[in-house]
């Protein structure tokens, strides 16, 4: 158990976590599975965990989970493949719709793939849409449309670091509108619970991140504290991302660490920053 002031909080280590915040409904090793219409409530951990599904629909399902809650993910897709989510609600205590995929596959497949997240709206979590952090066993063409995300930390949050992380690709985002985003409205990082670039990395360099070809369009956001953050690894930079149709308002415009290939069109950022693009060791930008 950990202390945080009053509230004492169990502590993810261990195995009495299973005991004392097991996940609200997990579904496993299933094909053919249609989940329609429940609500969710205060879940002790990720409110609704599907694992390794093929052929998956989700839709009209309400996650309601206070903002406080520790580890309160939402909706969490676990190395799943042929998946909708589609007209849901989440107010989650972490990441809102959330891709993670960890494990082994057969060579030249992902652990997650063929996903579509559409007409959903998030409210209070982490991260609106989510990518990570276990990331290991790749992930490939996912399709995010139609989505609202409201007083979320992070609008669209793209995490790894290394000992987790695998290659990320063929993701495409479009028609995405966000209001009072706490942080970032984009987040791409490759060093998600390791501090800052240039920080110790204590775990292997092995099972690297790697997020490359995504499309983002036609996302629109009002007030923000960061526009785009980009942060990826010398040894494995976050590139060809391509931005068209873009308009954010935040209070910090765009910058970038360990980038290359970043394709932006029509993009407009409305910010106090007299710098709009902020780059570090980051290379072959089109605007």
């Amino acid at each position: 158990m950990t202390n945080n002031g009053d509230m004492w909080y169990p502590t993810k280590e261990g195995a009495e976590n299973d005991r004392l915040r097991p996940i609200e409904v997990s579904i496993a090793s299933s094909k053919n599975v249609l989940i329609d219409g429940p609500t969710f409530k205060n879940s002790p951990n990720f409110a609704f965990n599907p694992k390794n599904i093929n052929n998956l629909i989700i839709r009209n399902l309400k996650i309601e989970n206070e903002y406080y809650a520790q580890n309160g993910d939402a909706i969490d897709l676990s190395s799943c493949k042929n998946a909708i989510v589609y007209h849901c609600t989440v107010h989650a205590g972490d990441d809102g719709i959330c891709m993670k995929s960890s494990g082994t596959t057969e060579k030249g497949t992902a652990g997650l793939e063929n996903i579509i997240i559409a007409e959903n709206v998030v409210y209070h979590a982490h991260g609106g849409f989510v990518v990570g952090s276990n990331t290991d066993a790749g992930m490939n063409n996912i399709w995010v449309t139609n989505c609202n995300f409201i007083n979320t930390d992070i609008g669209i949050r793209i995490k790894s670091n290394k000992g987790r992380g695998g290659l990320v690709h063929n993701i495409f985002i479009d028609h995405i509108f966000m209001h009072d985003i706490l942080n970032e409205a984009i987040l791409f990082s490759s060093y998600y619970g390791d501090g800052a670039p240039g920080a110790v990395n204590k775990v292997s360099d092995d099972k690297t991140p790697l997020f490359q070809d995504f499309h983002m369009s036609d996302i629109y956001c009002n007030n923000a504290k960061t526009a785009i953050s980009i942060i990826g690894l010398p040894d494995a930079q976050v590139n060809h991302l391509y931005f068209k149709d873009i308009k954010i308002s935040a209070q910090k415009a765009v910058y970038m660490t360990e980038a290359s290939d970043i394709d932006l069109k029509n993009v407009t950022i409305i910010s106090p920053d007299k710098t709009v693009y902020n780059l570090t060791n980051t290379k072959n930008i089109s605007h």
